[in-house]
């Protein structure tokens, strides 16, 4: 019966110290955390409506294209897509997220639909920069457009709101 107990003992002992040489994950540093800075603004150039229905868009490579009733001009604005940084820990899991779509106002008062829709990083990514290098995330959008008369010239701004959500 005592040598039993001395062999019990024993291969507590060993069994104690092998689960003390288990590692995991390290936990992320405390404080997470994330900060955005506005870079670029994005711009959809200068265009023509027709008599109907049609859309121009900038995806967030910057490429521009349209359907329906749009002439894209090469004068007037440049074309971007919207850049932010993103200064994050490495490892950080970041959802994007905005409205479905925001109202532009035009300079005689009408409006045009945007909508975000292309993102560099999809929606939601994993920053892998350290947290002084930042990730550049491009966003780029699509403008529905309707007809002359219901999107005539001018120049049409406003703002959208993009949400970068640390998981």
């Amino acid at each position: 019966m005592k040598n039993s107990r001395i062999v019990f003992i024993l291969l507590l002992t060993l069994f104690v110290q092998s689960v003390e040489k288990l590692t995991a994950q390290e936990n992320p540093p405390v404080p997470i955390e994330v900060e955005v800075s506005t870079v670029q603004f994005l711009n959809f150039g200068a265009f023509a409506v027709g008599n109907s229905l049609g859309t121009v868009s900038v995806d967030s490579n910057g490429t521009r294209t349209w359907t329906g009733d749009v002439v894209l001009l090469t004068t007037g604005a440049t074309v971007s897509p919207a850049l932010f940084d993103v200064y994050a820990n490495p490892g950080t899991l970041i959802n994007i997220a905005h409205s479905p779509s925001f109202t532009l106002t035009g300079t005689s008062g009408q409006t045009i639909e945007l909508k975000i829709d292309s993102y560099s990083t999809g929606k939601t990514f994993v920053t892998n920069s350290n947290s002084q290098t930042p990730t550049p995330v491009y966003i780029g959008g699509t403008l529905n457009l309707g007809a002359i008369s219901a999107n005539g010239p001018g120049e049409y701004n406003g703002s959208f709101t993009i949400t970068f959500i640390q998981e």
